[in-house]
């Protein structure tokens, strides 16, 4: 049993955790990107460009996003290695979230989905609340 999840971060806070359901495609993240990511930016930088960073799988390369990012004057996409996570800050994020999670973890793993994105969201909670 897994719970697929997005978020953000940046060099002082971490963001909105999203919890994803079912498959991820490029639609979704397109969504996420307009509804959860932009707004939630913005209310944290309102004047800044917002550097979007993205590791180069095909739902980030897809036509739908490319399309959507180039019509966003206030989104501007980092230049990154694919398939570098050494240099990804969200391999050290997940790092952190999931030993918070594993302080917290019950003996036995909990098998529900809804029980498993809560131990996600206090974890990632507990991770923003460490950062401030």
């Amino acid at each position: 049993m897994s719970v697929h999840c997005w978020c953000w971060i940046s060099h002082e806070v971490a963001g909105i955790l999203q919890r994803i359901e079912g498959h991820l495609d490029d639609l979704q993240y397109k969504q996420i990107l307009h509804n959860i990511m932009v707004p939630s930016v913005r209310m944290l930088y309102p004047e800044d460009i917002i550097h979007l960073q993205q590791d180069h799988s095909s739902i980030h390369d897809s036509r739908v996003v490319q399309e959507w990012l180039s019509r966003q004057a206030d989104v501007e996409l980092l230049d990154w290695p694919p398939r570098a996570p050494d240099t990804n800050p969200n391999e050290n994020m997940q790092s952190e979230v999931k030993m918070t999670m594993q302080e917290t973890w019950p003996v036995l793993p909990p098998r529900n989905s809804d029980k498993i994105w809560a131990l996600v969201s206090d974890a990632w909670h507990e991770f923003r609340v460490s950062l401030s």
